[in-house]
């Protein structure tokens, strides 16, 4: 299969799957959200580390799964998921386009199967993360995930900062909008994107708004609002 035709192209590597790692532990360190709340030792363990010390712990804790003699297993992991997202790559990015009235602004970023439990993205490289241990379906619903976040980056962050909200305000706002994964592209995945548990009121919102409106400035608009009073 020729993944040069499709915006995503999926692949496993050793080095993108330990920054995916640090992008992890830099989460985890920021508390930004519920799932960073309960205290994991092997990051608490990365924290104590300076830079070079956590990539070496890193690379000895996962050389197991890149072993030379599992390439194979790797290259069949890849190809699964690269088939499967062949299927929805045109039709997905169709609609990402038309629900948030601007371009993709990538014409091709790198999803890598990492072996975190965290899955992070870079705007910067046009990479992001999903699960080398999912299924190919759940795999490609995290990535619908991450992706809208690209969306969110590049034309929302700055006018979220603008209007005056704080970091966490509008990491608040970038996650909740991926409730309209449910609404526009529920046909596409797998399963319903969940979100975090504090998100819910929000989520409401959006979904209420988008309803009536199908338009995401006036539902950020209202989220924003929210947030500021």
């Amino acid at each position: 299969m020729n993944t040069k035709k499709q915006t995503v192209k999926f692949v496993i590597d050793e080095n993108l799957d330990i920054k995916n790692h640090l992008i992890g532990l830099n989460v985890y360190k920021s508390k930004l959200h519920s799932g960073t709340q309960q205290k994991q030792e092997k990051y608490e363990k990365l924290l104590k580390m300076p830079d070079l010390k956590r990539i070496s712990f890193l690379k000895k804790d996962l050389q197991n799964f890149y072993l030379p003699n599992k390439k194979k297993f790797r290259d069949a992991l890849v190809q699964d998921l690269n088939n499967e997202w062949a299927k929805i790559d045109k039709e997905f990015f169709k609609r990402l386009e038309k629900v948030h009235a601007n371009p993709f602004p990538y014409k091709l970023i790198k999803g890598v199967l990492s072996t975190a439990n965290r899955f992070g993205y870079n705007t910067n490289d046009g990479r992001f993360a999903t699960s080398m241990f999912n299924n190919k379906f759940i795999s490609a619903d995290v990535a619908m995930h991450e992706i809208m976040h690209f969306m969110f980056h590049k034309y929302f962050w700055k006018l979220c900062k603008d209007k005056g909200l704080d970091e966490k305000q509008t990491w608040d706002i970038k996650e909740v909008f991926t409730v309209l994964l449910n609404l526009e592209f529920s046909d596409l995945r797998f399963q319903p994107d969940r979100g975090y548990p504090e998100h819910i009121e929000i989520r409401k919102i959006i979904e209420k708004s988008w309803r009536k409106n199908k338009d995401f400035n006036k539902a950020l608009e209202t989220v924003i609002n929210f947030l500021k009073h």
